[in-house]
């Protein structure tokens, strides 16, 4: 396969088959850069609605990094992985205090809750750097065009392949044709597992993320904005003994508080 017959094949179906996405019609980075943090570890279908209401309710950098914590909290409420909010919400801060947005990947990286990946695909799409970066759907495809009898392949041997690759003068359209292909045509989620980097990802239900998430969404129901220490532990105990989980009210309650998500004082808990 050549660099010169990939990008035939991937561009020439993309004509087509171009998805349209709400965060692809604009070019502000901001917008992006919320569009990246929600879509980690989330499907495309739960991101659209979500997205949509979380720009309505903050729809400025300036907005955002204003906003309460409990109000950002209930807008981002079923996403899942609530320190990514906080993280965005740290993000903003530090570009509003900053006066400008990052361009350069590196930069970007710096800022909370953004690692290489998420640098790379916002200062692409907001800014058409052309660094190539690679998410599950973009790894799907290099695998299947370039390593298809192989197994254990590093991303470091993927991305080697994929700077090449990239469409200089549209590097923003060929890592949107890229997510296509990789979603809608190798629908074969197995062809990931020659990764060198796969891991599979744990079922939600009745696991320990899942009681955070019921312990979180149990403070935002309140109508005072903290509960006694006692009862959000009752809260969590009782769930966790009805889902026959191996876990502790308190191990939920202190990865909360540990992330930032839930405070503790005067005998309350509160978000």
């Amino acid at each position: 396969m050549t660099i010169e017959k990939f990008r035939k094949i991937i561009f020439d179906w993309y004509k087509c088959n171009r998805r349209n996405l709400p965060w692809r019609n604009t070019k502000d980075p901001y917008r992006i850069l919320v569009s990246e943090i929600m879509l980690q570890q989330t499907q495309v279908s739960r991101v659209i609605p979500k997205y949509e209401e979380f720009l309505k309710a903050f729809p400025s950098i300036q907005a955002l990094a204003k906003a309460p914590k409990r109000k950002l909290l209930s807008v981002w409420s079923g996403l899942g992985y609530w320190k990514r909010a906080l993280s965005l919400q740290q993000a903003a801060r530090l570009v509003v205090k900053k006066k400008r947005f990052p361009k350069d990947p590196v930069e970007l990286e710096a800022l909370p809750g953004i690692g290489p990946y998420t640098a790379r695909a916002l200062a692409c799409f907001a800014f058409q750097n052309s660094d190539a970066f690679i998410d599950t759907n973009i790894r799907r495809v290099y695998l299947h065009f370039f390593f298809p009898e192989k197994k254990n392949v590093s991303d470091k041997n993927i991305l080697s392949i994929a700077q090449k690759a990239v469409r200089r003068k549209s590097p923003r359209e060929w890592h949107y044709a890229l997510f296509d292909y990789g979603a809608m045509v190798l629908k074969n989620r197995m062809i990931n597992t020659r990764s060198k980097h796969y891991h599979r990802q744990s079922a939600f239900k009745n696991s320990f993320r899942s009681f955070r998430a019921k312990a979180v969404r149990f403070l935002l129901e309140q109508p005072r904005s903290h509960v006694s220490k006692k009862r959000l532990e009752q809260f969590i105990q009782k769930e966790i003994i009805s889902s026959n989980a191996p876990y502790a009210s308190k191990e939920v309650i202190s990865a909360l508080l540990r992330d930032a998500i839930v405070k503790e004082s005067a005998g309350a808990y509160s978000l």
